[in-house]
């Protein structure tokens, strides 16, 4: 096999790369009872695979981080008025599932899995200081830090015009065509396209 032949590192790689780097790297430098983890995965999720893609579902992710943190902190509240050291294991599942109905119903499933994080974070981390809500709110911090960075990244690194057809062709599913006239005989114009030449860097 020759290595030659080996696809190139693309921009959304080296990107989401980035961003948790800065994330490791900002948490590293804030001392130990920060987790870097957090935000990491937080920026992960956030990365979209173009500039487009970043504003189109920008506005999902801070959503998504909104519900998932109040239907956790109520979780949270809940887990410490059932005299049972385990609660939030039930909580948990129910919490999930009203999310995602949540999310389904006013038709923001972009949403669901950063929601569900943001979720499960929080009710995770509630065991390990019972009694009090600054850890949760500590990593909901944490989570919108990785959000912010990974936003921030897909918005000012420029993509490559080759990777931005790459991209654009693999999120059809986030994109909406608008095609001329049959007698014009012209290609599809995409709105994204129109979206990324305002918002370029």
């Amino acid at each position: 096999m020759k290595l030659c032949h080996l696809p190139a590192i693309g921009m959304r790689n080296i990107k989401t790369v980035l961003a948790v780097f800065i994330c490791v790297v900002v948490f590293a430098i804030m001392g130990p009872e920060f987790n870097p983890l957090v935000a990491a995965i937080a920026a992960v999720i956030t990365m979209g695979p173009s500039i487009e893609n970043s504003i189109e579902t920008g506005w999902n992710r801070i959503l998504g981080t909104v519900f998932g943190g109040a239907v956790g902190m109520l979780g949270i509240f809940i887990a410490s008025l059932i005299p049972y050291q385990f609660a939030y294991v039930f909580i948990i599942p129910v919490g999930i599932m009203g999310l995602i109905y949540l999310c389904n119903t006013i038709n923001k499933s972009g949403a669901i899995v950063i929601t569900v994080v943001v979720f499960l974070i929080l009710m995770t981390s509630y065991p390990q200081d019972a009694g009090t809500y600054m850890l949760a709110i500590l990593r909901l911090l944490e989570t919108t830090f990785g959000i912010i960075v990974a936003f921030l990244i897909n918005r000012f690194i420029k993509v490559p015009e080759c990777d931005e057809k790459s991209a654009a062709e693999g999120s059809e599913n986030d994109q909406i065509s608008v095609e001329e006239k049959p007698e014009s005989g012209r290609k599809k114009f995409k709105v994204t396209s129109i979206l990324y030449m305002i918002f370029k860097p």
